[in-house]
């Protein structure tokens, strides 16, 4: 696009020369060397200011253009709960911090940047739950959440080396929790899991420019959800059910995201 600019600009300023060029001759009979170099350096002169704008927007557009294609990121941070698991029971019942006291997530994000400027993907999301209370003795205990989804985000500055950012996605969400123990040399275990939808993850970060491809920077993320069904499993029989009294639940997170463009 430049060198095509680049030849227009230059016939269209020979273009320019040639009638004051032609006038001299006739005048004088020969050319007025000293008056045609001045054009010259004042048709340069503005050649190569016409020149500039073009040329900057040629470079600034395949800029945008490159930012486009396919995209990898990683996600780790930790996460906290808030609100209930359900809406059933008095006062601390239920609430989400009762099982949880913090949650360290690890996200996986695989999309496309439409343009530099817009990013369509999905994501998939496995925390390992720290428990807000011991298991207890002779017993193990373990609990996760899984979240996977698709959000849409916005980049301010995606050409800059500081680049801030906002998203907004939806989901689904399974919260799992196991219990095992031996009494009596018999091994008993069970396992419990809630799940539902998550109407909005709200995000936000800023990307710091490693290279033209790859950024890293913070991140925060505040998701709203309810769990809608759970399931109960002793080892031999198993009971789900849908919750009657649903409430809503939250999880803050933040940390690191690096994400690499192709």
């Amino acid at each position: 696009m430049i060198p095509h600019n680049f030849w227009k600009l230059s016939a269209l300023a020979l273009t320019l020369i040639a009638p004051a060029a032609m006038a001299d001759w006739r005048s004088d009979g020969n050319i007025k060397r000293n008056k045609v170099s001045a054009n010259d350096s004042s048709d340069d002169s503005s050649r190569d200011d016409s020149q500039d704008a073009p040329q900057e927007e040629a470079e600034e557009s395949r800029a945008h253009e490159e930012a486009k294609g396919f995209s990898l990121g990683l996600r780790a941070g930790v996460g906290l709960p808030f609100g209930k698991t359900t809406g059933e029971g008095r006062g601390d019942s239920g609430k989400l911090s009762n099982t949880f006291s913090a949650l360290i997530p690890l996200q996986l994000d695989v999309g496309y940047f439409i343009n530099s400027h817009l990013y369509v993907g999905g994501s998939f999301q496995y925390g390992l739950g720290l428990l807000a209370e011991d298991c207890g003795e002779g017993a193990s205990c373990s609990a996760s959440v899984m979240r996977f989804g698709a959000n849409v985000d916005y980049h301010f500055a995606p050409l800059a080396k500081v680049d801030p950012w906002v998203g907004l996605g939806i989901g689904y969400e399974l919260l799992s929790f196991s219990a095992s123990a031996t009494l009596g040399g018999q091994k008993f275990e069970s396992s419990s899991s809630g799940g539902g939808f998550e109407f909005a993850a709200l995000q936000g970060g800023i990307g710091f420019q490693l290279n033209k491809n790859f950024t890293v920077g913070p991140f925060v993320t505040f998701t709203v959800g309810q769990y809608s069904s759970f399931s109960l499993s002793d080892g031999e029989d198993s009971v789900s059910e849908d919750i009657e009294k649903k409430s809503i639940h939250s999880w803050l997170m933040g940390g690191v995201r690096a994400q690499y463009r192709f």
